[in-house]
């Protein structure tokens, strides 16, 4: 029987590992930089935790959820998102008593039941930060900026961010029921829009079937209390004098529940589909909603195989050259022995002091002719051959690949 990865799911190997290591070390620079540190969840979690924190009338709880029952009938999930978890973990461990101004960033796969297209699979990759403690709208710009900052760091070129602000409880009372009685006017609604329109009417505004109905729908900028206004126009003003482009969008509402005030999406033109590279926004409420103090928040996510789509290949190739590769080849099998521990000790030690180099050979039962296609192959720059005659010498062959010349060299020198 020929077995293939279950739909929805991908090998990662060769170039794309190494498109994908390069977008989470950059991440790491980039978060280090703002004086975040990493945290690592478990992949599943009970349940209960993603369909209180994420909402009931959310697409990822209604239609997305990897659910499953462990020996002892529990019900556990496979993490969709990173945020819920983040928030448990930060709990349990009394970090909302003892680190209340958390700043913490995620790098791991997660999982959501979606029909696959590019960029987009059920088992994918998220790389997200959370900042804990700070209501202030700074932590809001900064969240913002470091996102837009982490993509340029990447390669992304031409992004786009959109803002929006979803007001606190106390205003998006009186919005939810203008958009209630809105949609209640609006002819022939999807399944999904009659369903939402009790329970989350605000998810309507992200309808991708309906939308082009909505054009005369109420905008939240006019039901936003003095706080809510203010404090968002603040974010605005923050954002400006730190350079940072922006569109106000007001049909931006995201797709969970637990956000509050802030919500902002960056998205790429490089893209066929201009999909949305990185997301996030503020929840000041969930960290008590599910056991915690009360504790502001705010946060984002991207997903790492778009990312890898928006950026250009040559970008992941720039970032080998500091790795000079080297392959170490034999022309006399006797001297596998002598040219293994050198190849050991130039990867321990570096040559020539160069550290900044990756190790090939030596192979073992394979001519030096064999063994010099396969350094071609995999496009090395120098290979250093032990031959009997140099060796007894005290020296090595080193074979320049680009330009095929050879010269003997002292190995103490190496």
């Amino acid at each position: 029987m020929n077995y293939k990865a279950p739909r929805g799911t991908h090998d990662i190997f060769g170039l794309n590992v190494i498109r994908m290591n390069f977008l989470e070390q950059k991440a790491k620079e980039v978060f280090m930089r703002y004086g975040f540190v990493e945290i690592r969840t478990p992949m599943f979690e009970e349940a209960a935790l993603f369909t209180r924190s994420l909402g009931q009338a959310t697409d990822i709880v209604e239609k997305q959820m990897y659910i499953f029952e462990d020996r002892k009938k529990r019900k556990l999930a496979l993490r969709p998102e990173g945020t819920a978890s983040l928030t448990r973990a930060f709990i349990e461990h009394r970090m909302d008593i003892s680190n209340p101004f958390g700043k913490f960033f995620y790098i791991g796969e997660m999982f959501r039941y979606e029909r696959p297209q590019a960029g987009r699979y059920r088992q994918f990759h998220q790389i997200g930060a959370e900042s804990f403690g700070n209501s202030a709208p700074a932590a809001d710009a900064e969240i913002i900026i470091l996102a837009q900052d982490l993509l340029v760091s990447m390669g992304v070129k031409e992004i786009k961010t959109h803002i929006n602000s979803l007001g606190c409880k106390k205003c998006r009372f009186f919005f939810r029921e203008a958009l209630v009685e809105y949609f209640n006017s609006v002819q022939g609604l999807c399944l999904d829009c009659i369903k939402r329109l009790d329970k989350n009417p605000l998810r309507l505004l992200d309808c991708k079937i309906d939308f082009y109905k909505f054009n005369k729908v109420p905008r939240i900028s006019s039901y936003l209390c003095n706080d809510c206004k203010d404090n968002f126009t603040l974010i605005q003003e923050l954002l400006k004098s730190a350079g940072c482009d922006y569109v106000v969008d007001e049909k931006l509402v995201r797709g969970l529940d637990y956000y509050t005030r802030t919500v902002f999406e960056i998205k790429t033109n490089t893209t066929d589909s201009q999909d949305t590279l990185a997301a996030g926004g503020r929840y000041d409420n969930l960290v008590e909603e599910i056991g915690g103090q009360s504790t502001p928040a705010v946060g984002f996510a991207l997903g790492s195989e778009r990312v890898m789509l928006a950026v250009q290949d040559n970008v992941f190739f720039d970032s080998l050259k500091q790795y000079e590769k080297i392959f170490v080849a034999i022309a006399d099998q006797e001297l596998f022995n002598e040219a293994f521990s050198f190849a050991i000790r130039i990867i321990r030690k570096g040559l020539k002091g160069n550290k900044n180099i990756s190790v090939f050979g030596p192979i073992n039962n394979k001519s030096l002719t064999n063994q010099l296609k396969f350094a071609d192959k995999i496009q090395v720059y120098k290979t250093i051959i032990f031959a009997k005659t140099e060796f007894k010498n005290g020296k090595v062959l080193i074979k320049n690949m680009k330009n095929n010349t050879q010269i003997e060299t002292l190995l103490i020198d190496l």
